[in-house]
């Protein structure tokens, strides 16, 4: 009787793809300024080029969820928590995920660390959401871009 309330432990895939990627312990970041089109997407702006990038939803909630506090693995294993109870894992989470990453980090929109990163002021807020001279200031005193 005691254990009927009980929560059955969702069973995870094997993941191995995650077992054995290098960067299942590097922190991911983001590295390129964004802001909201819309309720429901954003936009990127490319330092390496002049354009703004658009994004599909699941690159883009990767961009978004990229703060620098959790590694690759915690965010896998994060993602696939999410799912409902009577919801199937996808068996392939761990290769989505960390082929979306780097797909982002080749497009240099994200970087990957040994240590937890803190996202400076004019990345981690939209840039609907940022005092303009203080992103400004910022910006220009880390070298992001020059003058």
């Amino acid at each position: 009787m005691f254990g009927l309330f009980k929560k059955k432990e969702k069973e995870l895939p094997e993941f191995n793809v995650l077992k054995n990627s290098a960067k299942k312990e590097m922190y991911f970041f983001r590295l390129a300024q964004w802001d909201w089109l819309d309720d429901k997407n954003i936009h990127v702006v490319d330092n390496n080029a002049p354009r703004m990038i658009t994004m599909d939803p699941w690159p883009q909630m990767i961009y978004l969820d990229a703060d620098g506090q959790k590694t690759v693995e915690e965010y896998i294993l994060e993602l696939a928590g999410k799912y409902g109870h009577k919801q199937t894992i996808p068996q392939e989470l761990d290769k989505e995920v960390i082929d979306l990453i780097d797909d982002l980090a080749s497009d240099q929109l994200i970087g990957l660390s040994n240590t937890k990163q803190t996202l400076p002021y004019y990345i981690d807020l939209p840039k609907g959401k940022q005092d303009l001279e203080k992103a400004k200031k910022l910006i220009l005193k880390d070298g992001f871009i020059k003058e």
